[in-house]
């Protein structure tokens, strides 16, 4: 770890589990006296992992008013689901994507990335990994980038947009990717895809999962699979009042209420959610949501699904 470059900043470690702990002792051995290792935990300290699922990790991130996150690449697959804020930038492989709230930003896995926030508010982000996976098969591997960003320029619109981002038109001259070459997904058209599907079932046509149900999974516009190889992306949005159908999936999920409230189904387990709230799902535990009568809800959902597919062990249940 490069010491001058750590100098004077505050590291936060959400989680201190066992291996949060460790991570925490080991960071403050390692960064000058100057930087900060702050470790937060609402229960005991030492226990556990800090881990949403067996195979995924969910944490949210904070960028300060003209922050900066140094560049960096790692073997995990990531994303970036905006929750709150705009005037950031994310610089993938030195395309500068802009975040927005509601965006879904991809960061697949060994691309350099980087944060600049122009703005003078913070922004906060559901950064979605696959950790604990790619540590069980004990694949981890991390580098640091360059000390100044790759660039300090804020397009509208990324390189990647502009050259994917045409429903239905995929460039013949792109080079192929294992991933998803497309790496903003932006609210606007998510927005637009639930209303329609919505809109649609009220005029007596198909489209919605289930009565009140509208839900799309964000791909890769290169193949039409999942837009990430180890995780499922997706955004559900349900009519005021409207529940679900219990379902039980193999494989484990997270969920983000992004807009509205409701109540939060697991097993024989009930929360009241309400925007921003996170819950998890265990593998082949019984799930449902209802939503407010009021306000009804969104939801970004995050699962491993694509590697219990890859290995043949896919399974699902309704009831």
């Amino acid at each position: 770890m490069d010491n001058e470059r750590s100098a004077g900043r505050r590291v936060a470690v959400i989680g201190a589990g066992f291996s949060g702990t460790m991570v925490a002792i080991h960071l403050h051995a390692l960064l000058p006296p100057a930087c900060q290792v702050l470790l937060c935990e609402r229960d005991r300290f030492a226990c556990g992992t800090a881990y949403a699922t067996p195979t995924l990790w969910a944490a949210i991130q904070y960028l300060g008013p003209r922050e900066e996150a140094p560049a960096h690449r790692h073997t995990q697959t990531a994303f970036r689901f905006v929750v709150e804020g705009e005037g950031v930038w994310t610089n993938v492989e030195g395309d500068p994507v802009a975040m927005t709230r509601g965006d879904l930003l991809l960061t697949p896995g060994m691309h350099f990335h980087e944060h600049h926030n122009t703005s003078d508010h913070p922004m906060a982000w559901i950064d979605g990994l696959d950790i604990p996976l790619v540590r069980t098969i004990d694949a981890g591997f991390f580098e640091f980038g360059p000390d100044e960003p790759a660039t300090r320029e804020t397009p509208d619109r990324s390189r990647n947009e502009r050259l994917w981002a045409h429903p239905g038109l995929a460039p013949v001259g792109a080079p192929a990717a294992k991933a998803s070459p497309l790496m903003a997904y932006r609210w606007e058209h998510t927005d637009a895809a639930l209303a329609a599907q919505l809109e649609l079932e009220a005029e007596g046509h198909p489209g919605v999962v289930e009565p009140g149900h509208a839900a799309v999974r964000f791909t890769n516009p290169a193949t039409a699979g999942d837009c990430l190889s180890t995780m499922r992306c997706e955004m559900h949005r349900l009519r005021a009042g409207t529940r679900t159908a219990t379902t039980r999936t193999a494989g484990s999920a997270v969920w983000q209420v992004f807009d509205g409230g409701g109540v939060g189904t697991v097993g024989k387990e009930h929360w009241k959610v309400g925007k921003g709230d996170l819950f998890a799902v265990a593998s082949w535990a019984p799930v449902a949501i209802t939503a407010s009568a009021e306000s009804g809800l969104d939801a970004f959902r995050f699962s491993d699904e694509p590697v219990f597919e890859a290995l043949g062990l896919a399974r699902k249940e309704i009831r």
